[in-house]
């Protein structure tokens, strides 16, 4: 992926690397959206949202994640609902609002400094270890999930999208700067959640 002008879709998750998200599209300037990029064969971003405190404002996170639709169906509701496939990190710049309220901004991919993978998953083989028996979990084994376990980054997104933790650290996982980074700090969040 190059640098782009693209939708940027705000929302209160975080789409890491890797995952599927569904998503239950009621918004129309959403639904042009999706319209537009399932006939111009292009994704958009998902970028996280953090409410400001006693404000009815939003932050918008200046990193977020490309992703491309993969399956839509139309709902009995009225509502559209599409599934994602999100396929990388990107920076976001020069946000600019269009009429309908549509988000449209300069994205540019992040690529992480590449790590030993096979020494960072042997340091922390606690990581592998809860995502194998998670991902074998009757509520989980039936997700579309394709984890590569020869990938410190692939393993670390798939957890952290699978275990109960805030979206403001999952953010702090896409932002890490690379899959060591990212694993120290599962490894502390899956600590604090263990001591729970």
């Amino acid at each position: 992926m190059k640098t782009n002008n693209l939708p940027i879709f705000p929302l209160g998750i975080v789409a890491l690397p890797g995952t599927v998200q569904n998503l239950q599209i009621f918004e129309p300037r959403y639904i042009d959206m999706v319209k537009k990029c399932m006939k111009n064969n292009h994704g958009f971003v998902i970028t996280f949202q953090k409410k400001l405190s006693d404000k009815d404002d939003y932050e918008i996170s200046e990193q977020g994640t490309y992703v491309e639709i993969v399956d839509f169906n139309n709902l009995p509701n009225g509502l559209l609902l599409i599934n994602v496939k999100s396929l990388n990190k990107v920076s976001i710049k020069n946000i600019v609002k269009l009429e309908d309220g549509l988000n449209i901004a300069q994205t540019h991919p992040i690529v992480d400094p590449e790590v030993d993978d096979q020494a960072l998953l042997a340091e922390f083989p606690e990581i592998s270890n809860i995502l194998s028996q998670l991902i074998k979990h009757p509520r989980v084994a039936d997700l579309p999930i394709n984890v590569d376990f020869n990938s410190a980054d692939s393993v670390a997104y798939h957890l952290a999208g699978l275990i109960p933790i805030p979206w403001t650290h999952k953010q702090s996982l896409l932002e890490a700067f690379d899959a060591s980074q990212r694993f120290s700090i599962l490894s502390k969040y899956i600590d604090e959640i263990s001591s729970n």
